[in-house]
């Protein structure tokens, strides 16, 4: 047991390289900020935000590095069949890819090699925190609690940087269960533990949850440095524009989507949050025409369907259709591919563009992977569109329950509770929806697709 253990050591320092592309967007598991460094003075101003340290300043720079990373670890696992370590050298490469890519295959891939990578290694060695935050990228929350637990069992204990990891798995897995006080505490024991682990991002994401969007930004200004790579400094933009833009601040949304652009140019998700930013701020059809030159060349379910969403707000429903149709068709495909991670997103499509039934069945598959208050929410919306009023109300009041606050929360309570004539109630929850998003009823409100960065 004794090379087992120092291989965990050694591994545990090679994997912040891994963490950092799965926090930015997919989960917040793995930058290298703490808020524990000290207080530092948040970078509010989009239009001054950066510079940013060294790595690959542009998309396609990234995409070439990725693709000699992927071909090296490729080789290498071809060459050593046996070697686990190399397996999950593999492994994670195909993680980094599918961070910007559009393709889940990446993800299947890498599930399959790190699954028989753990099979084969003798108990309780192998890529468990790998495996870990593969399958919070997945959505497999089973799975991250299984490989935490084999961890736990390693004879000689975790390093600080994989502890704080651990800490910080952990708490993700509680925030995702609907347990949002687990979650804080869970944090604050990774933060205890040492830097890392993204626990800016994680404890960004968990104020925002809970309708905090001031300590959400200042959370995420403070986990961010001019000393991180460009893709990492934009990530962090962006995520600060999905704040502004939850709470109703669309053109301070606009600018940080904007820096985002301007820190990593060419990636697709960045353009599209920018293109639909356009055509919330009023310029419909300059909007449709950006999504329209990025869906055709990175063909992301997410843009087409954002793209097919501002073209029936314009009256051009065939258009809208076909490119409704082109979305289904990949999430059909990520559906099979990687379920859990494609349930949520597949149901936001279901509930514009297919029928009620399936959104529910969606819906409720998705609660099962991830019973937290935004899957409680969809389920509600869900149920609302087969007539199920009740068990929808009760879905919202266990969203809130659990801590859970957005405007969409409320919305939807106010929609239910004014059809069912409860107009003290419906005003009440109408209320708390302004409160959150004072443009949550507005008409442009309804262009926003793109929303959790």
């Amino acid at each position: 047991m004794a090379s087992t253990d120092i291989s965990h050591r050694t591994r545990g320092r090679r994997l912040v390289w891994l963490a950092l592309p799965l926090a930015a967007v997919v989960i917040a598991t793995g930058i290298d900020w703490s808020l524990s460094k000290g207080p530092q003075e948040p970078a509010l101003s989009a239009a001054e935000w950066g510079p940013a340290g060294y790595g690959p300043a542009t998309f396609a720079e990234a995409s070439r590095q990725i693709d000699r990373q992927l071909e090296a670890a490729t080789y290498m696992a071809g060459r050593n069949p046996a070697d686990w370590l190399r397996q999950e050298g593999l492994a994670r490469a195909l993680m980094w890819r599918s961070r910007v890519a559009t393709d889940y295959g990446d993800l299947a891939r890498a599930d399959a090699i790190l699954s028989k990578a753990v099979g084969e290694a003798p108990s309780p060695a192998g890529p468990l925190l790998s495996q870990a935050v593969l399958g919070t990228m997945m959505h497999r929350l089973a799975v991250t609690t299984s490989a935490l637990d084999a961890i736990d069992r390693w004879a000689v204990p975790p390093d600080p940087d994989e502890l704080t990891e651990v800490h910080g798995l952990r708490g993700d897995v509680a925030f995702y269960r609907g347990d949002m006080a687990g979650a804080q505490a869970w944090y604050a024991r990774a933060a205890a533990t040492g830097p890392g682990a993204g626990l800016a991002y994680r404890q960004a994401n968990l104020a925002k949850a809970r309708g905090d969007f001031d300590g959400a930004i200042r959370a995420f200004a403070a986990g961010s440095t001019s000393r991180e790579p460009p893709f990492a400094r934009a990530s962090t933009a962006m995520q600060i524009g999905a704040v502004e833009q939850a709470r109703g601040r669309y053109r301070e949304a606009a600018e940080w989507f904007a820096a985002a652009d301007r820190q990593f140019p060419g990636f697709w998700l960045f353009e599209a949050h920018r293109a639909q930013s356009r055509a919330i701020g009023g310029d419909l059809a300059g909007g449709i025409a950006d999504l329209r030159k990025i869906a055709e060349r990175s063909p992301s379910a997410e843009v087409m369907d954002t793209l097919a969403v501002l073209l029936r707000a314009q009256g051009q429903a065939a258009e809208s259709r076909a490119w409704g149709a082109r979305a289904k068709a990949e999430w059909d495909r990520r559906l099979k591919l990687a379920p859990e991670a494609a349930y949520g997103h597949a149901l936001e499509h279901e509930l514009v563009f297919g029928t009620p039934e399936r959104a529910v069945e969606l819906a409720r598959a998705n609660l099962a992977a991830r019973p937290f208050g935004e899957s409680r929410v969809l389920l509600a919306t869900a149920l609302v569109n087969v007539g199920q009023d009740r068990a929808a109300l009760a879905e919202l009041a266990r969203a809130e329950d659990s801590g859970w606050r957005s405007a969409p929360l409320y919305a939807l309570r106010a929609r239910i509770l004014e059809l069912a004539g409860r107009t003290d109630l419906a005003e009440q929850a109408r209320a708390a929806a302004i409160a959150l998003n004072p443009r949550i009823f507005a008409p442009e409100t309804t262009l926003v697709w793109l929303s959790h960065g």
